[in-house]
């Protein structure tokens, strides 16, 4: 183990899904704690799908917090994406919006595992009498497959750290795409589901913390570094800039990767 990641970080779905994806990406961001070259990526529809879809989970972190609904009509209408409205018309017409039971609306909750911190941050947890169901709010251009989502690091990152929390025997995430509203996607884990999941992660943050610095290699894949806002440090950005003028939105979703200051929101291998 070396000293490179501090004894108290605490690893979540965003910097583990960071890691899997490009290992200098994590380095850059997490270790060198570099800034984002946002001009980079200024006015691409990245930016403008990103932002937006803050905005969103803002919208509806107010909606379970009891603000008067007529006013969050209101400023869903005055967005300046055209989306937002609608997106949030679909979450009033959706059974989402009329949730029994006990609702935390973005909560964060970190857990213990073998002496590592892992963290997360739900955009509305339920929890009933017969079960708990984790909530995640997605603005995707185009609905994930359940395998897809199956393979990323949040749908293992939560249900585990919930599972810590929480005693249920099964602990159930849906994925609500705002887009797609009738067609959530409910990934259930149980017991032995959760145990895989910790083996997993553990031996994922095993390996971060055993590297050196110079064994945060950038991704072999070049194409990929179309779709990194850090190519500008490993000098592979004007490699791609065609990439970038025909990259589309949905390029993005299987990463859906954003700081974690605005929203700690998401395959491993």
């Amino acid at each position: 183990m070396t000293d490179l990641i501090k004894h108290d970080f605490t690893f979540t779905q965003s910097n583990l899904q960071t890691f899997a994806y490009c290992r200098h990406r994590f380095f850059l961001r997490y270790v060198k704690n570099l800034i984002w070259p946002a001009a980079q990526l200024s006015g691409s529809n990245h930016l403008l799908d990103r932002d937006a879809g803050v905005r969103f989970h803002q919208l509806l972190h107010q909606y379970f917090l009891g603000l008067d609904l007529d006013h969050l009509q209101t400023i869903a209408a005055a967005d300046r994406d055209q989306r937002m409205e609608v997106w949030f018309d679909n979450f009033l017409s959706s059974p989402v919006c009329r949730l029994e039971g006990r609702l935390l609306s973005e909560a964060s909750f970190t857990a213990t595992i073998e002496e590592h911190n892992l963290g997360a941050k739900v955009d509305l947890l339920q929890i009933d009498q017969d079960f708990i169901k984790i909530f995640d709010w997605k603005t995707s251009r185009k609905s994930p497959g359940v395998s897809q989502l199956k393979s990323q690091a949040q749908s293992m990152v939560y249900p585990l750290v919930i599972s810590k929390a929480f005693p249920f025997d099964n602990i159930i995430m849906v994925y609500w795409e705002a887009n797609f509203p009738d067609q959530p996607i409910e990934i259930t884990s149980q017991a032995q589901d959760l145990q895989r999941y910790e083996q997993k992660i553990t031996e994922l943050i095993d390996s971060i913390t055993s590297l050196a610095a110079e064994e945060f290699v950038r991704v072999s894949e070049i194409s990929k570094c179309s779709r990194c806002e850090f190519a500008t440090y490993c000098g592979r950005a004007d490699k791609n800039a065609e990439a970038k003028l025909t990259l589309e939105p949905d390029d993005y979703e299987e990463l859906r990767i954003v700081p974690e200051e605005w929203l700690d929101s998401s395959g491993l291998v």
